[in-house]
């Protein structure tokens, strides 16, 4: 498992908690692979390297989420959709050892 530094700013701790609590990542992990990413959510879960996911990717699978940090921010969405890129993977990747999502 790769190890994951804590967010760098505010906004980056804002996102990982608004998309997901704890208890909400395998919901996260079950709306991105219904909306094709499955591929890379696997990536994310394996001990593997992680696939990067773009955000434009993010935007479409996680459109609820995204409009909804962005209302709250003041963000455009596309930035907030590029916030979620860059953290999500290494974020998954911390909470799943072994491939499997730790609760």
């Amino acid at each position: 498992m790769a190890a994951i530094e804590a967010p760098a700013t505010a906004l980056e701790q804002f996102l990982i908690a608004t998309l997901y609590d704890g208890s909400q990542v395998g919901a996260a992990v079950e709306q991105l692979r219904q909306a094709g990413l499955g591929d890379k959510v696997d990536s994310w879960l394996s001990t593997g390297e992680n696939l990067p996911v773009t955000a434009d990717e993010l935007g479409k699978a996680l459109s609820d989420s995204v409009g909804r940090i962005a209302a709250l921010t003041g963000l455009g969405a596309d930035e907030v959709a590029q916030k979620i890129a860059a953290v999500l993977p290494p974020a998954v990747d911390a909470v799943s050892p072994n491939g499997e999502l730790v609760s």
